[in-house]
């Protein structure tokens, strides 16, 4: 399904504003890892954290909703991309199996839009130090109910599925046809390809350690495992340090991506039209 001209310029803004926002949530937690790991900044590096220590000032209040804004224009997009299929994946088991993982990379995105609305309305108990307390609270909840331990080994296998979806962006370049870069010079398009590589990579070991922990909690019937972003960091740093150093570079790598791809969006797959010299 392709755009009519007139909704091409408005539905651009969508994946565009939403991109800018995760650019700046994912750098920023990228930076408190690693001022963290040099013990500068004792946590934090959570997209829950972050969101609560902006609400303490009067810009960070309005950071906040933008970002709120953001991240919901950026899964309408999703939704609305997985259903039209603008860049002809297809009906077939391959197209509907990339068309879902469009679908599911918007989880994050989703948490993310949550703990925005409950942090400008007041209605949340996240700390800043990064601790998921209230995590491991909700999760308790959920244990308490009947088949509970299933429900959250099920969460976790959905996460874990999503992490999966990172990778295989990171090696299949799945991103490409979004980005109307015909037009760049070979080393650009080259640098763009590999901060982008980088950044999916780093995102889904993240996204895979909070799934892991969370089928754990699931078949343990143990809300103490669940884990987020910061915790997530934490068990690499505990694992390997260079590991650590290097997802959190990966992250900040991820956000820069995501700036870029805010820029040179394709929405309807016309990079071909585009003209072809070079930048």
């Amino acid at each position: 399904m392709t755009l009519s001209k007139k909704k091409q310029v408005f539905i651009h803004y969508f994946p565009m504003f939403g991109c800018i926002c995760t650019g700046i949530i994912y750098g920023a937690i990228g930076i408190i890892a690693l001022l963290s790991f040099m013990q500068i900044k004792e946590g934090g590096a959570d997209e829950s954290s972050l969101l609560v220590f902006l609400d303490d000032y009067l810009a960070g209040k309005i950071l906040v909703g933008l970002i709120l804004l953001g991240t919901v224009s950026f899964i309408i997009w999703r939704l609305f991309e997985s259903y039209t299929d603008p860049y002809k994946y297809g009906d077939g088991w391959i197209g509907y199996g990339r068309r879902t993982g469009i679908a599911l990379s918007s989880m994050a995105d989703a948490f993310i839009a949550y703990s925005a609305f409950r942090v400008l309305f007041g209605t949340t108990g996240i700390r800043e130090d990064g601790n998921p307390e209230e995590e491991r609270e909700m999760v308790t909840a959920v244990l308490d109910m009947a088949m509970g331990d299933v429900l959250i080994t099920l969460f976790g296998g959905v996460i874990l599925l999503t992490a999966i979806v990172q990778f295989y962006y990171g090696v299949t370049s799945g991103y490409r046809e979004r980005l109307d870069i015909a037009h760049f010079r070979a080393w650009k398009k080259r640098l763009i390809h590999w901060i982008a590589d980088i950044g999916y990579f780093a995102r889904g070991i993240i996204i895979g350690i909070i799934g892991f922990f969370y089928i754990k909690a699931g078949l343990e019937q143990d809300a103490g495992r669940v884990v987020n972003t910061d915790k997530a960091f934490d068990f690499l740093g505990d694992t390997w340090s260079p590991l650590f150093i290097l997802v959190a570079l990966g992250t900040i790598s991820y956000a820069v991506f995501m700036i870029t791809q805010a820029i040179t969006y394709d929405v309807d797959n016309e990079e071909e039209l585009e003209d072809s010299s070079p930048a």
